[in-house]
């Protein structure tokens, strides 16, 4: 993988292997916090408070795309994938259990709605979005999420990947299990896939995206004859 110097980076806003966008300082607070700040109009929206406030990398008082530097060095791919299991046997009994899961893992979610595809027809809005934006009535700027928007040009800037959106993705699954038991003609067996996963990343099944749909778990109780 080349190397390339962190000031290209910087200057083109694209990388190989790397994920780049803004560091975020948090919410601006009031309009004095925007008026005392750079200059965030590039991105197409009015600044409001409750908007994400981007470190002036470059100390130009503008906040534009070479203001953007690596978030990471891997990109949002793992760099480690990884599974294990065992297989026991015992008199009569038997088990099997495998794990998987990813680490050096991260996700961007400033693509997931209100923040990103605005102008489709995904109007839904998540309930846990809802709970936890920033609101003029009762301002936070510590808030999880930046102040909502029906329209790209309302919230364009809360939209730029940037350290706000980004979190840690590694998992670890338990992927299946199965327990038998031999009788003189037949195994009866229990097996089960997709029992649970373990994760720093609580908003769905970090092995997905926001809107696809959730892996099954299923159970299964079976005979296995010999003859």
């Amino acid at each position: 993988e080349p190397d390339y110097p962190y000031s290209w980076q910087r200057a083109t806003g694209r990388s190989v292997g790397y994920l780049t966008g803004f560091i975020a300082e948090g919410l601006f607070t009031d309009q004095e916090d925007i008026y005392t700040h750079a200059d965030q109009s590039a991105f197409g929206s009015r600044i409001m408070p409750g908007d994400i406030k981007y470190k002036d990398i470059n100390g130009d008082c503008k906040i534009t795309d070479e203001d953007k530097v690596a978030l990471t060095d891997y990109g949002t791919l793992p760099r480690i994938q990884y599974g294990f299991g065992i297989s026991i046997a015992w008199k009569k009994l038997d088990a099997n259990v495998f794990f998987n899961g990813s680490a050096k893992r991260h996700m961007m979610i400033n693509n997931i709605y209100p923040f990103g595809a605005n102008d489709s027809n995904d109007h839904n809005l998540m309930k846990w979005i809802y709970d936890e934006h920033w609101r003029e009535a009762s301002p936070n700027s510590q808030a999880k999420y930046p102040r909502l928007g029906t329209l790209t040009t309302q919230i364009a800037n809360n939209m730029q990947p940037s350290s706000y959106w980004m979190r840690c993705a590694n998992f670890l699954r338990f992927k299946t299990l199965e327990i038998g038991y031999k009788l003189p003609y037949c195994r009866v067996y229990f097996s089960g896939d997709n029992l649970a996963v373990w994760s720093p990343f609580k908003l769905w099944d970090p092995e997905l995206w926001y809107n696809s749909y959730p892996l099954q778990r299923t159970f299964n109780l079976g005979v296995q004859f010999n003859f």
